[in-house]
């Protein structure tokens, strides 16, 4: 019979002086990628290729460091990389709606946004005093004099004309007409009648010359007083130019290696020369009475709106390429937004109101999302592909394309996009996105895998230590001793579930760090201990059992039927894990079978039920399998057998409790007990072999807590699969009583091994005709098989 294993085989200790310190706060503080260099390979691939497409996705299961492992490669990287240009947009004089976007610098931005400022100002401010000035106002009057001394010159000589032709230039608000007169006197229409037909005539013909002089003097007057007009507009523009002139030199000058920036002065320029009355009314233009259904325009304060410079993007304060983590990845948040504002009942933006996204902040450099978060926001992700794709951030109103009428908006001139997406979430997403979304591959050519565990290693240790160090003093907590960190990394293996790797799950060890850092403190300490460490498992543990106890007492108290003592025939403990999702547990679970003649082969009651689940099913359709090879070489299987989890009234799933039900099953068939006081896991395949479960140390801990609360009586224990022993980091309280002989852990590698366990009977090797040796398990279930089949085979002669 297989011998127990020791306690040194249940947990792997490890031992404080094989670390390199007494405390963490001797350690560098620093954050290590635990065990993930395979990532770490894959996102450095990812930032330092440079061609289209080559973002990254980091995949792995919540709470594996891929946010914390992330920022840590991806900062190293981006201090190297160039600090990128300003961006800005400026009022597009040609098509408002289609604001222009301009590139400068680090710094040289907002440089220009100032200056502008400043030349608005000095526009402001200065125009109006030249416009008040006494020798402006002297060479306008010159200009005026000179105008009218013109005009007065063309009158004079069209009367001059008109006095030789005896008529008169008659001035009126309709207009100048020409009179005929005799002696100097208008002459009337009764007197003109009575003129003959020859000097009729001649007053015919003179007015026909002299209204082709008044067309001739109109036109005349009339350029006279464009020319006046463009005499004063150039004498505006020069006086306003001699104001605020060299504020505009002096822009041309610093900018005047930016053509961009160098064209939207002119354009600037142009429009301020267009508009100096605004800047001269000094803000009394606009309509008094202004519709409720317009906005109120104050004259000049409507016009410098359009001189203002939108600093889109300042990079003035970064000494590198920027690194930016959107933890709420909205469409707008990503891609930008342009903003209204309510006016008398409506909505109104210009240029100014459009803002920066991540990608606007990001551009250059690295930009962190989560993928759960892009994918719950409606638009985001596609505006993210968007921007990919293009390679430009291109800002649309998502809502345009929903609305049943088009209406008038921005259109801002899109802006370059060069910075590296690193995409985080859980391999479902991963696979997900890569099979149903075509441009995903295209996007996202690099795939980087977190593991969930590594090898147990001094420096992977001493990465753990690191890892507690830096918590320490990032969260102000106290140092961890040797000791504190000794158990943690224990705790690690445990996790891990293996005696050789240690897990590499971030979120359940930090959480452990700041536990115990908090009960340490509690008691008055000055550095973190084992105790305290063991203080913050036990009160977890506390919190989150409820369930456990829950269940503990309907088996104490008989509502669920547990035996730990006896020995019964076709009935033994199963092992099961109860997993809440916060916290899981081991509890035993009575397992039956019962056997008949007949030809139904084996029933699955949780099939048949509608509770088992695939990988349970698969396991009892195993069984068929085994004993088809095993025992119906000879004669065929002619019974019926039914195996049920007593008790069990949710879906059972796994194929753990194979070997249980194969183990019940032979008792059944055999008449043999087995023993109640252990309890069985395991899977099981066609060859009898004795295959490796998950959960291993839940499922021992949950049986020998069952025990305990029935009352130990040191010959109770758990048979496990033997591969399943380098799993083991069982609970110091479960290895304190192997160690006192209180309870047992046996490995067993075959079938036939668990049989002799359980039965205290020998399993049986057949010889080289087949047969099993008399009195062995196997000979019975032999020799019970052929009078089933005996039996059948008379039934079927009757």
């Amino acid at each position: 019979m297989a011998k127990p294993l020791t306690p040194e085989e249940l947990r792997k200790k490890i031992s404080p002086s094989s670390l390199p310190f007494a405390k963490t706060d001797e350690l560098p503080s620093k954050m290590v990628p635990l065990g993930q260099e395979r990532a770490v390979s894959a996102l450095s691939f990812a930032l330092e290729i440079e061609s289209h497409g080559y973002n990254i996705f980091l995949l792995g299961p919540p709470g594996a460091g891929k946010h914390t492992t992330a920022i840590g490669v991806v900062e190293n990287y981006v201090k190297d990389w160039p600090v990128p240009p300003d961006w800005l947009y400026v009022y597009n004089f040609e098509n408002e709606e289609m604001p222009l976007a301009i590139s400068l610098p680090a710094g040289t931005g907002e440089k220009l946004r100032d200056g502008v400022a400043r030349l608005v100002g000095r526009l402001i401010e200065e125009i109006p005093k030249a416009f008040s000035n006494e020798q402006y106002a002297r060479d306008k009057a010159d200009i005026l004099r000179k105008n009218q001394e013109e005009k007065n010159d063309l009158f004079a000589e069209l009367e001059e004309l008109a006095n030789g032709h005896n008529f008169l230039v008659q001035k009126s608000s309709d207009g100048i007409t020409l009179i005929y007169s005799k002696d100097g006197e208008p002459l009337s229409p009764e007197d003109f009648d009575n003129l003959s037909p020859d000097e009729k005539e001649t007053i015919a013909k003179s007015r026909e010359i002299l209204q082709g002089k008044l067309r001739e003097t109109i036109r005349a007057v009339r350029e006279t007083e464009k020319n006046t007009q463009a005499l004063v507009e150039e004498l505006d523009q020069k006086c306003a130019m001699n104001a605020v002139g060299h504020e505009l030199e002096s822009l041309f000058e610093e900018f005047g290696a930016y053509p961009k920036v160098t064209d939207y002065l002119e354009a600037l320029k142009k429009d301020v020369l267009e508009k100096i009355d605004k800047f001269r009314a000094d803000g009394r233009e606009g309509a008094p009475f202004p519709l409720p259904f317009l906005p109120h325009s104050d004259g000049v304060g409507d016009t410098i709106k359009r001189y203002r410079v939108n600093l889109l993007v300042n990079n003035k304060e970064l000494s590198h390429a920027p690194l930016v983590i959107e933890s709420n990845p909205t469409y707008h948040n990503i891609v930008g937004r342009i903003e209204y504002r309510a006016q008398y009942g409506a909505f109104f933006t210009d240029f100014s109101a459009i803002k920066a996204g991540a990608f606007h902040r990001a551009n250059g450099g690295a930009l962190v999302l989560n993928a759960r978060e892009l994918l719950l926001n409606p638009f985001a992700y596609e505006g993210m592909k968007r921007i990919l794709k293009d390679q430009v951030i291109r800002m649309e109103e998502i809502g345009e394309q929903y609305r049943m009428i088009a209406t008038s908006t921005l259109r801002p001139e899109p802006i370059a996009a060069s910075a590296k997406v690193i995409l985080m979430g859980t391999p479902w997403i991963f696979y997900l996105l890569q099979q149903y979304d075509e441009d995903f591959r295209k996007l996202f050519k690099v795939k980087g895998e977190f593991a969930q565990e590594m090898e147990d290693t001094d420096e992977n240790r001493l990465s753990y230590a690191i890892l507690v160090a830096s918590q320490c003093e990032r969260e102000g907590l106290l140092p961890f001793g040797a000791d504190a960190v000794a158990y943690v990394i224990e705790e690690g293996m445990r996790l891990a579930e293996h005696q050789k790797k240690l897990d590499t799950q971030f979120l359940d060890l930090c959480d452990l760090v700041r536990e115990s850092g908090h009960w340490a403190k509690k008691a008055g300490k000055k550095a973190v201990d084992a105790e305290d460490v063991k203080k913050a498992q036990k009160e977890l543990k506390f919190r989150n059992d409820y369930h456990e106890q829950y269940i503990g007492s309907m088996i104490k108290d008989g509502s669920i039927l547990i035996d730990v003592e006896s020995s019964e025939v076709g009935q033994l403990n199963g092992l099961s894990v109860y997993d809440m999702g916060d916290y899981a547990f081991g509890k035993p679970s009575r397992v039956t079978a019962r056997v008949f003649l007949g030809k139904e082969g084996v029933v699955n009651i949780e099939r048949e039920a509608e509770l088992g689940g695939h990988t349970h099913n698969k396991g009892v359709l195993i069984l068929q399998g085994f004993f088809g090879a095993r025992y119906a070489q000879r004669t065929p299987l002619t019974f019926g057998a039914s195996i049920c989890f007593e008790q069990s009234y949710g879906g059972v799933d796994g194929d753990s409790a194979s070997s249980t039900e194969l183990y019940a099953l032979i008792s059944a068939i055999t008449d043999i007990p087995l023993r109640q006081d252990l309890a069985v896991t395991g899977s099981v395949n066609q060859l009898g072999q004795i295959q490796s479960i998950g959960g291993v140390n839940l499922k021992i801990e949950g049986f020998y807590n069952t025990c305990k609360m029935k009352g130990l009586t040191g010959k109770q224990g758990v048979v496990i699969p033997a591969s399943n022993a380098q799993n083991l980091m069982l609970d110091e309280e479960v290895v304190k009583a192997v160690s006192e002989r209180l309870f047992h852990i046996y490995t067993v590698s075959t079938v036939d091994e668990g049989l002799e366990i359980l039965t205290g009977m020998k399993a049986g090797e057949p010889n080289e005709f087949g047969d099993y040796p008399e009195g062995t398990i196997n000979a019975k279930v032999v020799s019970r098989l052929e009078r089933f089949a005996n039996q059948w085979k008379k039934l079927q002669s009757d």
